[in-house]
């Protein structure tokens, strides 16, 4: 405890607000990768399939390391694409008002990722949602 004190009095932050601190540089970096990825993925759909393939394999290369680095700090990314929506998601839906209460709904992009640490929510998604057809 004397160690925590002489720290907070030589720097003027505690080790909470550093932690803090971390944490939210490491949210912000991690949604801006994500933001990146997503565009080049736009821009690799464009290209012939073996150019793609190796333009692929390193952007899955990168998002590991991502994720590795992640796990180092018990911080998960939790990609929602895909899933079905329940409004208990913890993700904010853009386009929620262009669907009727009674339509089953999937997550078709993920804007923003989902981001936790040791199951707590640390940065909700940002998703658009598209209407199943039945």
């Amino acid at each position: 405890m004397m160690i925590y004190h002489l720290v907070k009095m030589s720097i003027g932050v505690s080790v909470e607000e550093n932690t803090l601190k971390y944490e939210t540089i490491i949210i912000k970096i991690t949604t801006e990768n994500w933001r990146l990825m997503k565009l080049c993925l736009k821009v690799i759909a464009k290209l012939n399939a073996s150019e793609a393939n190796r333009y692929l394999n390193q952007i899955r290369y990168f998002q590991k390391t991502i994720h590795d680095r992640l796990d180092e700090v018990d911080m998960k990314l939790i990609n929602l694409e895909g899933e079905v929506f329940d409004p208990g998601m913890a993700a904010t839906p853009l386009n929620i008002d262009e669907f009727k209460i009674e339509d089953k709904l999937l997550v078709e992009q993920m804007i923003e990722p989902l981001i936790m640490k040791d199951g707590n929510i640390k940065k909700q998604a940002i998703i658009s949602l598209k209407k199943v057809d039945s």
